[in-house]
């Protein structure tokens, strides 16, 4: 331990924390920016009367249309302060607070890498990626950073490592024969051989891509595989900004000096001053951000805690990293009961909720169940007297398979709490193979 300790404790170049930090910065800028002028303001912040919360954050509230705007603004410009060096903490915590508020609005449209990008932030506010007078930084700081990018691709590729996605190829099947009539590649793209290719070499590249960029023989090869890799994912499939973050992400894995052969420092470190905390200050921050990588080590691993499959029922499926892994279609109608007159109606989520939220909630319990309490709450608000009783016919195939029900229809869901107990309520999945 005194070696390992003694390792981590040597001072290495902080170049390549440098680049990082003005990659990130200016990804988050652009980001900010892309969501304004893509309306994303309107249509996924303002325009829904209903926003479904993350468990514990129901006190976060949609912001006014002016304070939703400055989030963007308060993001765009703190991600550009953080990669000009300016005040790195607090410009990694203004960025944080505000992506944060927006992310937490509405549970919908979670995505990985939004939790990775709070989760990195977090790791800067606490580890500011910055020079010291002497141009290094001690090789625990670049340790930390390295673990947090490097935990993405291990527990997305172990997530692979079931049935459906080495067996069956799915949902690669699904995705790709979607771009079959594209010019010159789309007749290969809808061939099953490819589709089982392409899920063997993604679990492969997942697993195996953090050792290769460590290594200094493999990791020119594997940067050049992390950016082919990427590069094709963000083409092909619709998840935004996130290959260009990993991209970014990739080259802390780097040799720690390996900007200063390209001559990229030298520009960078004129932005900022080099800067050192008090040193038991340092090591204080640095074991927060040890716990807070701790966690995300663990929390992938709640999804033992459920019985059945964890691509079915979502319990404990988020924040563990499981990137691009599911295909689900749903249909979902709501019947409600008034138990003081005995009445009985449906209700189509559709008429409230925006289309994206729709099709969200028709595959996830969760959802459908805080949508469940939000009907019950609103029709007693509406019929004084009324003791309103919820339930819920849902439908969903997984992977190609037969539509099958979610959701016991006989349980009142109105009555079900959400918490991390198994939901009794959420009926077993599928066991045939996938259909396509």
């Amino acid at each position: 331990m005194s070696e390992v300790d003694q390792g981590l404790g040597q001072r290495v170049d902080a170049a390549s924390l440098v680049v990082l930090r003005v990659a990130l910065g200016l990804l988050l800028c652009a980001s900010a920016l892309r969501f304004v002028a893509r309306g994303w303001v309107e249509d996924q912040l303002l325009a829904p009367s209903f926003h479904f919360h993350y468990w514990g954050f129901a006190w976060v509230g949609e912001p006014a249309p002016w304070l939703a705007y400055t989030l963007l603004g308060v993001l765009a410009a703190a991600g550009l302060a953080l990669a000009s060096g300016l005040a790195t903490r607090t410009s990694a915590l203004v960025a944080l607070l505000s992506f944060t508020w927006i992310e937490l609005v509405d549970l919908t449209y979670y995505l990985n890498h939004y939790y990775f990008l709070t989760c990195l932030l977090a790791t800067f506010v606490l580890v500011p990626p910055r020079p010291e007078a002497d141009g290094r930084v001690p090789q625990w700081k670049l340790a930390l950073i390295r673990t947090q990018v490097g935990l993405v691709y291990v527990y997305a590729g172990l997530a692979k490592l079931e049935s459906d996605w080495l067996v069956h190829a799915q949902p690669l099947k699904i995705w790709l024969a979607r771009f079959a009539d594209l010019a010159w590649i789309g007749r290969w793209l809808d061939e099953t051989w490819l589709a089982y290719a392409a899920a063997w070499s993604g679990a492969a590249f997942d697993l195996l891509v953090v050792p290769a960029l460590l290594w200094p023989r493999t990791r020119k090869w594997a940067f050049a595989a992390v950016v082919v890799f990427h590069v094709a994912t963000g083409l092909l499939l619709p998840i935004g900004m996130f290959p260009w973050f990993m991209i970014a992400g990739a080259t802390v894995f780097l040799a720690p000096s390996w900007p200063r052969a390209w001559s990229i420092t030298s520009r960078f470190e004129l932005l900022g001053r080099p800067h050192a905390s008090p040193l038991r200050l340092e090591h204080a921050l640095g074991k927060l951000a040890a716990a807070l990588l701790l966690v995300q080590l663990v929390l992938p691993w709640r999804t033992l805690l459920y019985p059945g499959s964890a691509l079915w029922h979502e319990q404990g499926f988020r924040f563990g990293y499981r990137v691009m892994l599911v295909e689900k279609a749903g249909l979902v109608e709501y019947r409600v009961r008034d138990r003081s007159t005995g009445r009985q109606w449906r209700i189509d989520p559709a008429a409230e909720l925006t289309p994206m939220q729709v099709r969200m909630l028709s595959t996830q319990p969760d959802l459908i169940l805080q949508y469940a309490h939000h009907l019950a709450a609103r029709l007693e608000h509406e019929l004084p007297g009324s003791a309103i009783e919820v339930y819920v016919d849902a439908f969903v195939s997984l992977h190609c398979r037969p539509h099958r029900r979610l959701i016991d229809p006989a349980v009142d869901l109105a009555r079900e709490h959400e918490g991390l107990a198994p939901k009794p309520w959420i009926l077993p999945g599928p066991e045939e193979p996938p259909s396509c």
